[in-house]
């Protein structure tokens, strides 16, 4: 036994390592698989994020040498070309502007103001330049603002015609510093937005005048040039340099629809951390920085791969477990098997050599001619009968039993009365315990339908719950066999009055070579078959079996089998 045992723990060992090692190289193998791919993607996604950056680039380069300048207020169009005025307008212009200057003499400030928006609603007036390219109208504007008192606002007439020309100026005028001076003078008295813009592009202009040293030399340039704060370009004709602030085309560069496609923003110089990936442009864009911030894709990504590797693993180190688990159950089950089959073979031997032994023993006796005449042959007769009946009923078990294993079990079934199999199980326990100490009482109901069965093997059932109530009933072996219809078939009741079986052990007696550890297993004959092949014999039956007991007190064994 005790080497069995050591062999059961080698085997145990060696089980546990045959699951251990292959779950640990399970895990490893997972480990270096996530940092493999987490490496590839970290390699593949800057790979990604750079032609992201590229391509975004060059749609900003794109879409900034294809920007209009003036349609906001970031950004203006310079007049740099040259446009001659004729000797004829010239003349025109200076004698328009000379009989303005003789009538308005004459006229006081409202009379005057509205005089002048008059001709600014001429356009072949208004729109005459002299020989410097200022225009007259600008001229009759600052002449209008000129007649003005201090505190005194301008007629709405005036306003009106006077805003309509500043806007329309801007649009037309070769007259840089005419348009620059006209912004200044006259934006502080009107309330228009439109006007109000043109002020503060002139203001830009302006500025970058100053950063230009001064004055625009008018030098033709391919491309991008840039000051502090301004960035300007010449339009296709030559004739227009096309400035833009660089905070307000920085903000227009966001607004950039292809750059969010691409997954790039415009970053601040404050917001540029180790975690981004940022591409600052060539200049003169050097002020645009743009980036991809990657870490929380990234780390969610590869994050995501980790945690499906690891759920792979997890799975693989389940299942080991699991299958390790039910090859452990099966090794212990079947170790218990064999140790209950060991018992079983000392028991069978013992219990086969106990009525063999008798038998021997008692015919000796009858052939001893030293005793004849002094022993009572029909007593010995008897006796030798008993012990044959004890080893039928053995070998019967046994032949039961390996029928049982081999998945052999045939029955004749036909239509019986449950009356027929009570009858039968009563008249071979009464034959069986003859002239012993028991109470049998019996109770058929009335009326029961047939059965479909074999009447030997439920008699058989019947019979050896009968018997376990006789070894287990207590001191006064009072038992109880009833058979009474149900819906659905007849019910086989055998109940004792005895010690009784707990609750865990309850489902455990039908087991093969199982016995109670509380002293129920110790008769003379239990080698745990019994209730087993009665459990056998009723499922073949389509039939169940139930009990209900409570220690100290008893048990009731049910059988129902279905009517034919």
């Amino acid at each position: 036994m005790k080497g069995a045992q050591a062999s059961a723990w080698v085997t145990y060992l060696l089980l546990a390592l045959g699951i251990v090692v292959p779950v640990v190289c399970v895990l490893w193998l997972v480990r270096d698989v996530v940092d493999n791919e987490n490496e590839l993607l970290v390699r593949l996604i800057a790979e990604a994020d750079t032609r992201s950056l590229e391509d975004a680039e060059r749609e900003v380069r794109e879409s900034v040498d294809g920007l209009l300048a003036g349609g906001d207020e970031g950004s203006f169009r310079y007049y740099a070309g040259k446009d001659l005025v004729g000797e004829e307008e010239s003349e025109r212009a200076r004698a328009t502007l000379a009989e303005a200057r003789e009538e308005l003499a004459g006229l006081d400030g409202p009379a005057a103001r509205a005089r002048i928006a008059e001709w600014l609603n001429d356009e072949a007036l208004a729109w005459l330049r002299l020989r410097s390219g200022r225009s007259v109208g600008a001229i009759l504007i600052e002449m209008g603002i000129g007649r003005l008192v201090e505190n005194e606002t301008p007629e709405e007439v005036f306003l009106e015609a006077a805003d309509a020309y500043v806007v329309a100026f801007e649009a037309r005028s070769r007259s840089m510093g005419q348009l620059r001076y006209l912004a200044k003078r006259y934006v502080p008295y009107s309330d228009s937005q439109a006007v109000a813009a043109v002020g503060k592009r002139q203001e830009l202009a302006e500025a970058w005048l100053r950063e230009l040293g001064g004055a625009f030399d008018g030098g033709y340039f391919e491309g991008l040039e840039q000051t502090e704060d301004f960035v300007f370009r010449w339009d296709k004709e030559k004739a227009f340099v096309h400035v833009f602030e660089k905070a307000d085309l920085r903000d227009w560069i966001l607004g950039i629809r292809v750059l969010d496609a691409l997954g790039v923003s415009v970053l601040d110089e404050e917001g540029l951390g180790a975690d981004a990936l940022v591409r600052r442009l060539a200049e003169p864009l050097d002020f645009v920085v743009l980036g991809k911030l990657d870490g929380e894709v990234r780390n969610g990504t590869s994050s995501d791969k980790a945690m499906l590797y690891f759920w792979v693993g997890g799975i693989v180190l389940g299942l080991s477990l699991l299958s390790g688990s039910a090859i452990v159950i099966s090794l212990k089950r079947q170790t218990d098997v064999a140790q209950l089959k060991d018992s079983l073979v000392a028991t069978v031997t013992h219990e086969l050599k106990t009525p063999v032994s008798s038998i021997r023993l008692l015919v000796d006796t009858l052939q001893d001619e030293s005793r004849k005449g002094k022993v009572d042959e029909k007593e010995y007769v008897a006796l030798i009968a008993r012990e044959n009946q004890r080893l039928g009923r053995l070998i019967d078990n046994f032949l039961s039993f390996s029928r049982m294993e081999r998945g052999m079990g045939s029955f004749a079934m036909e239509a019986i009365s449950a009356a027929s199999v009570v009858g039968a199980a009563e008249e071979a326990f009464r034959d069986r315990f003859q002239g012993q100490n028991f109470e049998l009482e019996v109770c058929v109901e009335e009326g029961i339908a047939e059965i479909s069965g074999d009447g030997d093997a439920l008699a058989t059932v019947l019979g050896n719950l009968l018997e376990n109530a006789f070894k287990y009933g207590g001191k006064g072996r009072r038992i109880v066999l009833r058979a009474k219809g149900e819906s659905t078939g007849a019910l086989f009741e055998v109940e004792d009055y005895g010690m009784g079986i707990a609750k865990k052990e309850q489902r455990k007696i039908f087991r093969k070579f199982y016995q109670v550890s509380s002293g129920r297993g110790s008769h003379a004959g239990s080698v745990g078959l019994g209730l087993s092949i009665v459990e056998f014999i009723v499922s073949k039956h389509s039939g169940r079996i139930d009990i209900e007991s409570e220690l100290g007190r008893g048990s009731i064994f049910k059988v129902r089998i279905p009517y034919a």
